[in-house]
């Protein structure tokens, strides 16, 4: 007579093989870049923070950039006052390129003093360079291409 696995065991096997997977995929940024904000967006998400910011965030883009957010792993901001530039903002932890022409030009680091969601860090970058370009570009630590080629 052979033996069944209880449904119980099947189940369990199946979700710690889909955990690991998760985990295995999770470090490919156009893996995570897709899948944790969306789930930072549900109601049930345990870390209230993120869950907010990510809502916020989410709001406060149009769509179409949401959507390339998602799809990209950054977020690329026009400059205000500069035509051809761009600022490319990365979700997650990096520093924030600055492309004019097609080509990364240089880095910027600008970062929070305190600990904040990575939606939060992803506004404040947006939101800073659109009120006020100048003042983000003095207080950013500039790395110029020549030196990290």
């Amino acid at each position: 007579m052979k033996e069944v696995f209880p449904y119980s065991v099947m189940l369990l096997i199946a979700l710690v093989f889909a955990a690991r997977m998760v985990l295995l995929f999770a470090d490919w940024p156009s893996v995570s870049s897709r899948v944790w904000p969306w789930l930072r967006t549900r109601s049930w998400w345990p870390v209230a923070a993120d869950h907010a910011a990510e809502t916020l965030l989410r709001s406060a883009l149009p769509p179409e950039d949401y959507r390339r957010l998602a799809a990209n792993a950054y977020l690329e901001i026009p400059s205000p006052t500069r035509n051809g530039r761009t600022y490319r903002i990365p979700r997650g932890p990096g520093q924030v390129l600055v492309v004019e022409g097609g080509r990364v030009t240089e880095r910027l680091c600008l970062q929070p003093t305190e600990s904040l969601p990575e939606a939060d860090v992803i506004l404040m970058h947006k939101l800073l360079i659109e009120a006020d370009e100048a003042t983000y570009l003095e207080t950013a630590n500039h790395f110029p291409r020549s030196v990290w080629r």
